[in-house]
């Protein structure tokens, strides 16, 4: 069985968009981590430093995103997935980016998944 930590709808402000006149002003998007983890450790000693600070992993993905632009959702993805790996003790995240895209539909999404390297 694969335990999971998830973080839904994490809201940020970024610059983000394939023209310019959409990177101007920053614009919401939504986040959706998840993390491969062990919870047997964090349960059995009812301990956070047992697990991952999902504190600490929020205000570490929104500060990055949120002070970079980026053109493509795909970017944006690669490089939250990478942080996650190089600083969380995970050894897997899927990473999910939305954005409200176009008129008539509601939103726009890359997910990818990405595991460490052995």
């Amino acid at each position: 069985m694969v335990d999971k930590l998830i973080i839904h709808d994490l809201v940020a402000e970024c610059k983000i968009g394939a023209f310019d006149w959409e990177r101007e002003t920053p614009q919401s998007i939504w986040l959706d981590l998840e993390l491969e983890i062990d919870a047997t450790q964090a349960a059995a000693r009812d301990d956070v430093r047992a697990t991952i600070d999902y504190g600490r992993l929020v205000t570490t993905v929104k500060q990055h995103v949120e002070h970079k632009t980026f053109s493509l959702l795909e970017t944006m993805a690669e490089e939250v997935a990478a942080l996650v790996l190089k600083d969380f003790l995970t050894p897997s995240v899927t990473v999910r980016v939305r954005k409200r895209a176009l008129p008539g539909i509601d939103y726009a999404a890359v997910e990818i998944t990405r595991s460490e390297k052995p």
